[in-house]
């Protein structure tokens, strides 16, 4: 049976630290590209990485990878909203990217977290 009725809890200080690593990456990527947008490609490919390694580990369900991916990305794009809102267009400007970003991170994650879920069991 497994651990069929046995609650796993996670190790939030890998995911966090797996964030900061990304954090890092975006942060560097964003001082050598022109276009800010451009440096969500390093969160991007850092959830595939993750993706990956969920998939062949199958031990996560589609919630639990859900939220992982979820804390992640919301770390990795730290230095890109720190780059929108320190330039202060205007705050429908701020409001707009910020919400476009969240959005984006939704999307990515729910499309990771549908690929790295582990399959359904039979018994």
């Amino acid at each position: 049976m497994g651990d069929l009725f046995l609650k796993r809890r996670e190790n939030w200080l890998v995911w966090i630290t797996w964030g900061a690593v990304g954090c890092l990456i975006c942060h560097y990527l964003l001082s050598y590209v022109s276009n800010a947008w451009f440096s969500l490609t390093s969160p991007a490919f850092l959830l595939m990485v993750l993706t990956a390694w969920m998939n062949f580990n199958k031990r996560f369900d589609f919630f639990a990878a859900l939220k992982i991916f979820m804390v992640v990305a919301s770390i990795s794009v730290i230095p890109l909203l720190a780059k929108k809102v320190s330039s202060w267009e205007e705050v429908i400007h701020i409001a707009v990217d910020s919400g476009a970003l969240f959005l984006c991170i939704v999307f990515v994650s729910v499309i990771c977290a549908l690929l790295a879920r582990r399959p359904k069991q039979y018994y």
